[in-house]
């Protein structure tokens, strides 16, 4: 219950680096947020970028800020590699999951303002380094 309501801090320590032993509760958000649930609904959000770029939705609708094409379609393998990676049964490491949740909901992240071309491409390999387990 601690873990669920401190949910977002959690979160933020986590994408810091924090061990997830450091603490039952950030131990419990880990498990979480790399349980099958989590990381099945995780990848369809990252799909979903691919998704908004190539069947833009009129603006005038909806309230939702678009992600940017250009830094979408440059990204796309590291998308696609990503989403196929939290479908598998690969162990992956909480701090890249937590990561990879604050990337897509960051209104002023390279998802949705203008920055380097390559910006969401290296924001999403950091990603993708930090998702991966230490043995």
């Amino acid at each position: 219950m601690v873990a669920r309501a401190l949910a977002s801090r959690l979160d933020r320590e986590l994408a810091r680096g924090i061990a997830p032993w450091s603490s039952g509760a950030h131990a419990a958000r880990a498990l979480k947020l790399t349980g099958p649930r989590s990381r099945r609904a995780l990848a369809r959000s990252v799909e979903r970028l691919i998704e908004d770029v190539e069947n833009p939705r009129s603006r005038f609708m909806s309230a939702v800020i678009s992600p940017l094409p250009d830094q979408v379609r440059h990204a796309m393998p590291v998308i696609l590699t990503l989403a196929s990676r939290l479908r598998s049964a690969e162990p992956v490491n909480a701090r890249g999951i937590a990561q990879l949740s604050r990337l897509l909901s960051d209104g002023g992240g390279p998802c949705y303002v203008p920055a380097h071309p390559e910006a969401l491409t290296l924001a999403l390999q950091q990603v993708s380094e930090w998702l991966n387990v230490d043995d």
